[in-house]
Protein backbone atom coordinates (compact mmCIF):
# COMPACT_ATOMS: atom_id res chain seq x y z
CA UNK A 1 0.00 0.00 0.00
CA UNK A 2 1.66 3.15 -1.11
CA UNK A 3 0.84 6.88 0.71
CA UNK A 4 0.65 10.14 -1.05
CA UNK A 5 3.27 11.82 0.88
CA UNK A 6 2.74 15.47 1.27
CA UNK A 7 5.14 16.58 -1.56
CA UNK A 8 7.42 19.48 -2.08
CA UNK A 9 8.28 18.47 -5.53
CA UNK A 10 7.61 21.50 -8.25
CA UNK A 11 5.50 17.88 -10.26
CA UNK A 12 2.97 18.10 -7.57
CA UNK A 13 2.18 22.20 -7.50
CA UNK A 14 -1.17 21.88 -9.14
CA UNK A 15 -1.86 19.17 -5.59
CA UNK A 16 -3.44 19.61 -2.58
CA UNK A 17 -0.81 20.71 0.01
CA UNK A 18 -0.87 20.37 3.43
CA UNK A 19 1.50 22.64 4.59
CA UNK A 20 2.92 26.25 3.23
CA UNK A 21 4.74 26.01 -0.05
CA UNK A 22 8.26 27.04 1.17
CA UNK A 23 8.18 24.08 3.70
CA UNK A 24 6.26 21.48 1.54
CA UNK A 25 7.38 17.91 1.87
CA UNK A 26 4.57 13.86 -2.50
CA UNK A 27 3.71 14.76 -2.16
CA UNK A 28 1.84 13.75 -1.27
CA UNK A 29 2.82 13.86 -2.98
CA UNK A 30 2.01 13.78 -1.06
CA UNK A 31 3.51 12.98 -1.20
CA UNK A 32 4.04 11.13 -1.38
CA UNK A 33 2.93 10.95 -1.02
CA UNK A 34 3.45 10.70 -1.69
CA UNK A 35 -0.14 9.72 -2.05
CA UNK A 36 2.61 7.22 -2.03
CA UNK A 37 0.80 4.49 0.07
CA UNK A 38 3.54 2.08 2.62
CA UNK A 39 2.97 -1.43 3.75
CA UNK A 40 2.42 -1.33 7.22
CA UNK A 41 3.96 -4.29 9.31
CA UNK A 42 3.37 -5.27 12.71
CA UNK A 43 6.26 -4.61 15.37
CA UNK A 44 8.54 -2.36 12.89
CA UNK A 45 10.27 0.54 13.92
CA UNK A 46 8.42 3.49 12.81
CA UNK A 47 9.17 7.34 12.85
CA UNK A 48 7.34 10.41 12.42
CA UNK A 49 8.86 13.46 10.61
CA UNK A 50 8.19 16.87 12.84
CA UNK A 51 9.16 20.45 12.44
CA UNK A 52 9.45 22.52 16.09
CA UNK A 53 9.65 26.07 14.86
CA UNK A 54 11.66 26.39 11.78
CA UNK A 55 13.57 22.97 12.43
CA UNK A 56 12.75 19.87 11.66
CA UNK A 57 13.10 16.37 13.34
CA UNK A 58 12.06 13.06 13.72
CA UNK A 59 10.25 10.92 17.31
CA UNK A 60 8.98 7.60 17.94
CA UNK A 61 5.57 6.72 18.71
CA UNK A 62 6.47 7.92 22.52
CA UNK A 63 6.99 11.57 21.25
CA UNK A 64 10.69 10.98 21.95
CA UNK A 65 12.75 13.06 19.90
CA UNK A 66 15.12 10.33 17.72
CA UNK A 67 16.80 12.77 15.79
CA UNK A 68 17.50 16.13 16.79
CA UNK A 69 15.75 19.42 15.34
CA UNK A 70 18.05 20.79 13.32
CA UNK A 71 17.44 20.52 9.94
CA UNK A 72 16.13 23.20 7.82
CA UNK A 73 13.52 20.59 6.01
CA UNK A 74 13.11 16.66 5.99
CA UNK A 75 11.09 14.66 4.22
CA UNK A 76 10.46 11.25 5.35
CA UNK A 77 12.30 8.06 6.48
CA UNK A 78 12.20 4.92 3.21
CA UNK A 79 14.57 2.62 2.79
CA UNK A 80 16.18 3.25 6.34
CA UNK A 81 17.15 6.79 4.69
CA UNK A 82 15.53 10.19 5.57
CA UNK A 83 16.19 13.20 3.10
CA UNK A 84 17.16 16.15 4.63
CA UNK A 85 17.61 19.45 3.99
CA UNK A 86 20.51 22.57 4.89
CA UNK A 87 21.82 25.46 3.58
CA UNK A 88 19.43 24.53 0.30
CA UNK A 89 21.04 21.45 -0.69
CA UNK A 90 19.38 17.66 0.15
CA UNK A 91 21.17 14.86 1.25
CA UNK A 92 20.67 11.38 3.30
CA UNK A 93 20.33 10.33 6.58
CA UNK A 94 19.99 7.07 8.79
CA UNK A 95 18.01 6.54 11.99
CA UNK A 96 21.00 7.61 13.86
CA UNK A 97 21.92 10.97 11.97
CA UNK A 98 24.43 9.60 10.68
CA UNK A 99 25.08 11.33 6.59
CA UNK A 100 24.61 8.26 3.90
CA UNK A 101 24.44 10.78 0.94
CA UNK A 102 26.15 14.26 1.18
CA UNK A 103 23.87 17.03 0.95
CA UNK A 104 24.94 18.12 -2.26
CA UNK A 105 21.64 17.75 -4.31
CA UNK A 106 19.36 21.06 -5.35
CA UNK A 107 16.64 18.77 -4.87
CA UNK A 108 15.61 15.51 -4.27
CA UNK A 109 12.88 12.27 -3.50
CA UNK A 110 12.87 9.52 -0.47
CA UNK A 111 13.90 5.87 -2.18
CA UNK A 112 11.62 3.77 -3.21
CA UNK A 113 12.20 0.91 -4.94
CA UNK A 114 15.45 1.18 -3.73
CA UNK A 115 16.15 4.38 -6.12
CA UNK A 116 15.93 7.77 -5.34
CA UNK A 117 15.35 10.77 -7.53
CA UNK A 118 17.87 13.64 -7.52
CA UNK A 119 18.25 16.90 -9.18
CA UNK A 120 22.09 18.43 -9.83
CA UNK A 121 22.53 21.14 -11.95
CA UNK A 122 18.95 21.57 -12.82
CA UNK A 123 18.58 18.10 -14.17
CA UNK A 124 17.00 15.02 -12.64
CA UNK A 125 18.15 11.04 -12.23
CA UNK A 126 17.93 8.38 -10.07
CA UNK A 127 20.70 6.83 -7.61
CA UNK A 128 20.90 4.40 -5.39
CA UNK A 129 21.92 4.14 -1.82
CA UNK A 130 25.33 3.79 -2.66
CA UNK A 131 25.04 7.14 -4.63
CA UNK A 132 25.79 5.67 -7.59
CA UNK A 133 23.67 7.13 -10.87
CA UNK A 134 21.93 4.36 -12.27
CA UNK A 135 19.74 6.53 -14.50
CA UNK A 136 21.82 9.91 -15.54
CA UNK A 137 19.83 13.16 -14.95
CA UNK A 138 19.10 14.27 -17.90
CA UNK A 139 15.14 15.06 -17.37
CA UNK A 140 13.11 18.04 -16.39
CA UNK A 141 11.45 16.40 -13.52
CA UNK A 142 11.09 13.19 -12.09
CA UNK A 143 9.34 11.42 -9.09
CA UNK A 144 9.71 8.64 -7.78
CA UNK A 145 9.66 4.66 -8.70
CA UNK A 146 6.75 2.63 -7.56
CA UNK A 147 5.52 -0.55 -9.20
CA UNK A 148 9.01 -0.23 -11.11
CA UNK A 149 8.18 2.88 -13.00
CA UNK A 150 8.98 6.20 -12.79
CA UNK A 151 7.28 9.28 -13.84
CA UNK A 152 9.95 11.48 -15.68
CA UNK A 153 9.16 14.70 -17.51
CA UNK A 154 10.80 15.37 -21.06
CA UNK A 155 10.26 18.05 -23.45
CA UNK A 156 7.29 19.63 -21.44
CA UNK A 157 5.70 16.42 -20.78
CA UNK A 158 5.21 13.26 -18.73
CA UNK A 159 6.09 9.90 -19.27
CA UNK A 160 7.31 6.87 -17.29
CA UNK A 161 10.55 4.85 -17.70
CA UNK A 162 11.92 1.78 -15.93
CA UNK A 163 14.69 1.14 -14.18
CA UNK A 164 17.34 0.82 -16.73
CA UNK A 165 15.64 4.46 -18.36
CA UNK A 166 13.79 2.88 -21.30
CA UNK A 167 10.76 4.99 -22.19
CA UNK A 168 7.89 2.57 -21.15
CA UNK A 169 5.10 4.75 -21.53
CA UNK A 170 5.64 7.57 -23.77
CA UNK A 171 5.62 11.07 -23.56
CA UNK A 172 2.03 11.95 -24.09
CA UNK A 173 0.75 13.96 -20.58
CA UNK A 174 0.19 17.12 -19.53
CA UNK A 175 0.87 15.59 -15.66
CA UNK A 176 1.54 12.59 -14.18
CA UNK A 177 2.02 10.81 -11.10
CA UNK A 178 3.05 7.41 -9.18
CA UNK A 179 1.67 3.88 -9.97
CA UNK A 180 -0.53 2.45 -7.09
CA UNK A 181 -2.40 -0.55 -7.15
CA UNK A 182 -1.26 -0.72 -10.71
CA UNK A 183 -2.88 2.71 -12.33
CA UNK A 184 -1.22 5.86 -12.26
CA UNK A 185 -3.08 9.58 -12.16
CA UNK A 186 -2.33 11.37 -15.44
CA UNK A 187 -3.56 14.66 -17.22
CA UNK A 188 -4.72 14.95 -20.53
CA UNK A 189 -5.77 18.62 -22.49
CA UNK A 190 -6.61 20.19 -18.33
CA UNK A 191 -8.36 17.10 -17.20
CA UNK A 192 -7.29 13.75 -14.95
CA UNK A 193 -7.82 10.26 -15.29
CA UNK A 194 -5.94 6.72 -14.69
CA UNK A 195 -3.81 4.55 -16.97
CA UNK A 196 -2.71 0.83 -16.53
CA UNK A 197 1.32 -0.09 -17.33
CA UNK A 198 -0.40 -0.95 -20.52
CA UNK A 199 -1.00 3.16 -21.35
CA UNK A 200 -4.52 2.21 -21.92
CA UNK A 201 -6.79 4.54 -20.19
CA UNK A 202 -8.33 2.92 -17.46
CA UNK A 203 -10.63 5.81 -16.03
CA UNK A 204 -11.02 8.41 -18.90
CA UNK A 205 -9.92 11.88 -18.04
CA UNK A 206 -12.81 13.37 -16.51
CA UNK A 207 -11.67 14.95 -13.20
CA UNK A 208 -10.07 18.36 -12.61
CA UNK A 209 -7.57 16.52 -10.00
CA UNK A 210 -7.06 12.82 -9.07
CA UNK A 211 -4.84 11.05 -6.67
CA UNK A 212 -3.31 7.14 -6.57
CA UNK A 213 -5.76 4.55 -5.30
CA UNK A 214 -5.09 3.38 -2.02
CA UNK A 215 -6.90 0.33 -0.69
CA UNK A 216 -9.08 0.06 -3.64
CA UNK A 217 -10.32 4.02 -4.03
CA UNK A 218 -9.08 6.96 -5.35
CA UNK A 219 -9.78 10.87 -4.27
CA UNK A 220 -11.04 12.68 -6.91
CA UNK A 221 -12.17 16.17 -7.79
CA UNK A 222 -15.01 17.99 -9.54
CA UNK A 223 -15.62 21.58 -9.73
CA UNK A 224 -14.19 21.83 -6.50
CA UNK A 225 -15.19 19.79 -4.10
CA UNK A 226 -13.21 15.68 -3.32
CA UNK A 227 -14.88 12.32 -3.42
CA UNK A 228 -13.95 8.73 -4.24
CA UNK A 229 -14.06 6.49 -7.21
CA UNK A 230 -13.58 2.58 -7.35
CA UNK A 231 -10.97 0.97 -10.12
CA UNK A 232 -13.81 1.08 -12.54
CA UNK A 233 -15.00 5.04 -12.65
CA UNK A 234 -17.80 4.48 -10.40
CA UNK A 235 -18.46 6.97 -8.07
CA UNK A 236 -18.06 5.53 -4.33
CA UNK A 237 -18.09 8.51 -2.14
CA UNK A 238 -20.27 11.46 -4.05
CA UNK A 239 -17.90 15.00 -4.38
CA UNK A 240 -18.97 16.72 -1.52
CA UNK A 241 -15.58 17.21 0.42
CA UNK A 242 -13.48 20.57 0.72
CA UNK A 243 -9.81 18.77 0.88
CA UNK A 244 -9.50 14.96 1.19
CA UNK A 245 -6.03 12.41 1.32
CA UNK A 246 -6.76 9.03 0.69
CA UNK A 247 -7.71 5.94 2.77
CA UNK A 248 -5.40 4.09 5.19
CA UNK A 249 -6.13 1.37 7.29
CA UNK A 250 -9.82 1.72 6.35
CA UNK A 251 -10.28 5.76 6.93
CA UNK A 252 -10.12 8.79 4.94
CA UNK A 253 -9.23 12.19 6.43
CA UNK A 254 -11.95 14.69 4.66
CA UNK A 255 -12.15 18.18 5.12
CA UNK A 256 -15.92 20.07 5.40
CA UNK A 257 -17.29 23.21 6.56
CA UNK A 258 -13.44 24.04 7.09
CA UNK A 259 -12.65 21.20 9.57
CA UNK A 260 -11.40 18.06 9.38
CA UNK A 261 -12.61 14.35 10.28
CA UNK A 262 -12.50 10.77 9.17
CA UNK A 263 -15.20 8.64 7.04
CA UNK A 264 -14.80 4.77 6.01
CA UNK A 265 -15.19 3.12 2.57
CA UNK A 266 -19.11 3.97 2.91
CA UNK A 267 -18.36 7.66 3.28
CA UNK A 268 -20.06 7.02 7.03
CA UNK A 269 -18.46 9.59 9.14
CA UNK A 270 -16.86 7.73 12.39
CA UNK A 271 -14.49 10.72 13.63
CA UNK A 272 -16.54 14.12 13.60
CA UNK A 273 -14.94 17.13 11.67
CA UNK A 274 -13.48 18.78 14.59
CA UNK A 275 -9.62 19.24 13.64
CA UNK A 276 -7.99 22.27 12.29
CA UNK A 277 -5.87 19.50 9.84
CA UNK A 278 -5.69 16.09 9.81
CA UNK A 279 -3.51 13.32 8.09
CA UNK A 280 -4.15 9.57 7.28
CA UNK A 281 -3.92 6.89 9.67
CA UNK A 282 -0.18 5.05 9.99
CA UNK A 283 0.77 2.15 12.70
CA UNK A 284 -2.65 3.01 14.04
CA UNK A 285 -2.15 6.60 14.63
CA UNK A 286 -3.27 10.03 12.61
CA UNK A 287 -1.61 13.22 13.03
CA UNK A 288 -4.04 16.38 13.78
CA UNK A 289 -4.32 19.60 14.60
CA UNK A 290 -5.82 21.58 17.70
CA UNK A 291 -5.48 24.98 18.64
CA UNK A 292 -2.36 25.68 16.15
CA UNK A 293 -0.88 22.51 17.41
CA UNK A 294 -0.29 19.51 15.95
CA UNK A 295 -0.25 15.51 17.82
CA UNK A 296 -1.79 12.29 17.23
CA UNK A 297 -5.03 10.81 17.90
CA UNK A 298 -5.90 6.81 18.00
CA UNK A 299 -8.82 5.60 16.33
CA UNK A 300 -10.63 6.01 19.59
CA UNK A 301 -9.82 9.42 19.37
CA UNK A 302 -7.57 9.50 22.74
CA UNK A 303 -4.18 11.72 22.44
CA UNK A 304 -1.38 9.25 21.88
CA UNK A 305 1.19 11.89 21.35
CA UNK A 306 0.43 15.39 23.03
CA UNK A 307 -0.62 18.91 20.18
CA UNK A 308 2.88 20.54 20.82
CA UNK A 309 4.07 20.48 17.64
CA UNK A 310 3.88 23.02 14.35
CA UNK A 311 3.81 19.89 11.93
CA UNK A 312 4.24 16.40 12.26
CA UNK A 313 3.40 14.01 9.55
CA UNK A 314 2.58 10.16 9.64
CA UNK A 315 4.73 6.53 11.20
CA UNK A 316 5.85 5.67 8.33
CA UNK A 317 8.54 2.21 8.46
CA UNK A 318 11.73 2.89 8.66
CA UNK A 319 12.71 0.27 6.45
Amino acid sequence: MELVDRKKSKSMRRRKKRIPILILLVAVIVLIWGYFYFSIAGNVETLALAREGKKWGFIDKDGVEIIPFKYDMAWKMSEGLALVMKNGKWGFIDKNDHIKIPLIYENAHPFSDSLAAVELDGKWGFIDHKMKIIIKADYEEAISFTENLAPVKKGGKWGYINKSGAVIIPFNYTSAYLFSEKLAPVGVNGLEGFINKDNIMVVPPHFDFVLPFAEGLAPINKNGKWGFIAKNGKVIVAPKYEQTWGFSEDLAPVKINGKWGFINRRGEEVIAPKYEDAFVFLNGLAPVKVNGQQGFINKDQEIIIKFKYDYVDAFYDID
